[in-house]
């Protein structure tokens, strides 16, 4: 007997392999998963605690409470622009994980096709297989500031195009897509109708002044785009796995039925901490960003410091993707012998696609302390291998 097709097909993580090679050892220094060392701000924690002791420990609505999906609405609209129904254009989810599994699994039919950004998160192209659809790669490239380009996409698209999977912030580059070429991938999108999922987590932590501009504000992109978030990376709070959706009627009315059947719902208690921490948190989120620039000025110099490594600086996220191909080594081979030889855990860049061959993300959610020490074993296992 053996497991199914589709699992075989699936792949464990690279961020998640390294993670476990990491938790085997000692003394080692670890920058691969998307977690911060912040504490959910106590604020937060004290609502959710109110909540349990209440007896807020029932089931909810599939789409969630409506304190939750009403904040969420207000966010949106100052986003957009646009009016939003909590009742009908919102769902709650299990972190966004689910989100965009439940989006893509609401519009897409069997054999269809998904332009997804490459370099990407891991988890689209195993949940585009579990859709049992294909997964088709846009490239974008360093010398581009990893900013996808639509002539390119354009390129991709054939007639089983249904869906073009976007994330600005970018994990693991850092990117953020600029209004223009959002702008220029919106007039594709509609003219050949092509619904977009926004994955838009890091959304809230930039570094320059310009507001944000989701492809969702674009005329005729009302209809066209799934806007997906969580609570995991603006207020850190990666284990409460809340994440949720926000998009056009004709598709936010139809997830919940997916989302029965996969989680039901989300915990009450931690969908009313999300809706205190969307309604009061905002000098949290600040406080938090202002202390990730600091981290991502720091790293940023400090690998660029390193002969024979270069990076782009990172607009947006918490990630450095750091180029290596001067070392002769593949991502591979650098992150294996990092770990081995100097216990500072990074992930491979091919853990995002064949276009991160020749680079290495650095999660800069760590203490500075713990980033410097980092830094300069990465810099003693490079002078060692040149």
């Amino acid at each position: 007997m053996e497991t199914s097709k589709l699992t075989r097909q699936i792949q464990k993580s690279k961020i998640r392999v390294m993670y476990d090679l990491a938790r085997k050892k000692e003394n080692v220094l670890n920058f691969t998963v998307g977690e911060t060392d912040f504490m959910t701000p106590k604020e937060i924690v004290e609502v959710s605690n109110r909540y349990f002791s209440e007896g807020y420990t029932k089931y909810t609505p599939n789409a969630g409470v409506r304190e939750l999906t009403e904040a969420i609405a207000q966010k949106y609209e100052s986003v957009t622009g646009r009016n939003i129904q909590a009742d009908s254009q919102v769902i709650v989810t299990v972190g966004a994980t689910e989100a965009l599994l439940v989006a893509m699994q609401t519009v897409m039919d069997p054999g269809d096709e998904i332009l997804i950004c490459g370099p990407y998160f891991p988890s689209y192209i195993n949940q585009i297989f579990i859709c049992h659809c294909k997964p088709v790669i846009v490239p974008t490239a360093e010398e581009d500031g990893w900013m996808p380009k639509a002539e390119e996409i354009e390129k991709r698209m054939t007639p089983r195009t249904k869906m073009l999977l976007l994330n600005s912030p970018c994990n693991p580059t850092g990117a953020v897509i600029d209004e223009t070429t959002l702008r220029e991938i919106a007039a594709l999108c509609v003219r050949h109708q092509i619904v977009v999922i926004s994955d838009e987590v890091y959304k809230d932590i930039r570094y320059n002044e310009e507001p944000y501009f989701s492809i969702a504000s674009v005329e005729g992109m009302e209809e066209l785009t799934v806007i997906v978030n969580s609570f995991s990376k603006t207020y850190a709070m990666p284990g409460w796995r809340v994440g949720y959706a926000v998009g056009p009627e004709w598709i936010l009315s139809q997830m919940p039925k997916t989302h029965d059947v996969t989680a039901a719902c989300v915990c009450a208690p931690f969908q009313y901490a999300g809706a205190y921490a969307l309604r009061h948190c905002d000098a949290r989120v600040e406080e938090m960003v202002a202390k990730f620039k600091a981290r991502r000025d720091l790293v940023y110099q400090g690998i660029n410091s390193i002969d024979g490594l270069s990076a782009v600086q990172p607009q947006g996220a918490f990630y450095l993707f750091f180029n290596i191909k001067k070392l002769g080594m593949t991502s591979e081979e650098f992150a294996y012998e990092l770990l081995d030889k100097e216990g500072v855990v990074l992930v491979p860049g091919t853990g995002f696609g064949e276009e991160g061959e020749g680079y290495i993300r650095f999660t800069y959610a760590a203490d500075e302390e713990s980033l410097k020490r980092g830094l300069e074993r990465i810099q003693r296992f490079v002078r060692g291998n040149c």
